[in-house]
């Protein structure tokens, strides 16, 4: 019985079309090197926050290795595009913004060491932060920047 659900299984993620990794292998690309991200807004340091993020979250989401510039099969290039904040609920005097929102957007391209883009889309989170829990733009931010890590991380995989 249980060889017979084993096998059903086997069968049906083959079926469906799924598959484990994130397909760059395929393509050439098992190391990649993260560049220093790039911020074309006005919101200082969120690119150091970002890289950051990256550095952590790609070695845990994909199966890629991290690997200096000079050894990588590509690199990482990621600009910060846009970054702003929205005010949803106003409050009094002392507190202007009961509910507000931070959202940002980046480009993110991968380059195989022989110059051909593997990859090349633009991603977008927003946040949402309520001080009367708690919650303020730091703590948007910080969720942000996790969030878009994550998302670049998904977004090396194959399909995405």
């Amino acid at each position: 019985m249980r060889v017979g659900v084993s096998l059903l299984f086997s069968i049906a993620v083959v079926g469906c079309g799924y598959t484990f990794g994130s397909g760059l292998e395929r393509l050439g690309v098992r190391t990649v090197s993260l560049d220093v991200v790039g911020n074309d807004t006005f919101r200082q340091r969120l690119e150091a926050e970002l890289g950051q993020a990256l550095a952590r979250e790609l070695p845990i989401s994909t199966d890629v290795v991290l690997a200096d510039r000079a050894t990588a099969d590509a690199r990482l290039h990621v600009v910060l595009t846009d970054a702003n904040e929205r005010t949803l609920v106003t409050g009094g005097r002392s507190d202007p913004v009961r509910e507000g929102s931070f959202g940002a957007a980046v480009w993110m391209r991968l380059i195989a060491r022989d110059g051909r883009v593997v990859l090349e889309r633009r991603v977008t989170d927003r946040t949402e932060f309520r001080s009367p829990i708690g919650e303020d733009l730091t703590s948007a931010r910080a969720e942000l920047v996790k969030e878009l890590a994550r998302k670049i991380a998904l977004a090396l995989a194959d399909g995405f």
